[in-house]
């Protein structure tokens, strides 16, 4: 059977920045450390360990940001839209199918964006940063007689942002749900610069 397939073309703006944006790019690095607070890590050893996670795929980012705040994550988007690159959220790496490598520039929330913000025990609820992880979460929600219940097998390196990213679920979910059971909502910045929840 003979089929007509569409065009392959890119994303309208992207192919410009796939042509001059290349991974380790020195200028794209220059203007994000000018302009953010935050790590900027372009250097090759730093683009290897992004270019993996717990799954086969190997694919090697054209960047790294590793921001200190909630303003250099929108910054660094700003930027990256300016420039017409994809960008790829990054908690643990724990993921097994590839979910966080691509060429992109990558925003890992891990290290300094992973705290609780706020505790609600009569509302039973908790707003934290995406780069805290499950363990982390759940130990100090431990003397609030609340737990998040969402029981991956990597919760000491798995991140709220990316499972909430992935809709994880756990031996528990058939009790408790998975994480569109459990998340309430979400501060998100969309690809326009808008944000939402």
């Amino acid at each position: 059977m003979a089929a007509t397939l569409p065009s392959a073309k890119p994303a309208p703006g992207l192919s410009k920045a796939k042509a001059r944006i290349t991974p380790g790019d020195s200028s794209l690095a220059a203007r994000l450390r000018r302009e953010i607070e935050g790590d900027v890590l372009f250097d090759s050893f730093s683009r290897g360990r992004y270019s993996t996670d717990a799954s086969i795929y190997q694919i090697e980012p054209l960047g790294v940001v590793v921001p200190h705040s909630e303003a250099d994550v929108l910054r660094a988007l700003d930027i990256a839209r300016a420039e017409g690159i994809p960008v790829l959220p990054r908690g643990g790496g724990t993921s097994q199918c590839g979910q966080t490598v691509n060429e992109a520039l990558v925003i890992d929330h891990s290290r300094f964006l992973n705290d609780v913000i706020s505790v609600d025990p009569e509302a039973r609820t908790a707003w934290v940063h995406p780069g805290i992880t499950l363990d982390k979460l759940n130990k100090q929600l431990k003397g609030t007689g609340l737990f998040f219940p969402v029981d991956i097998s990597t919760g000491s390196r798995a991140t709220i942002g990316g499972m909430a990213g992935n809709n994880s679920c756990g031996s528990r979910s058939l009790r408790y749900g998975n994480m569109v059971h459990n998340v309430r909502a979400i501060d998100a910045v969309l690809a326009d610069g808008s944000q939402a929840r």
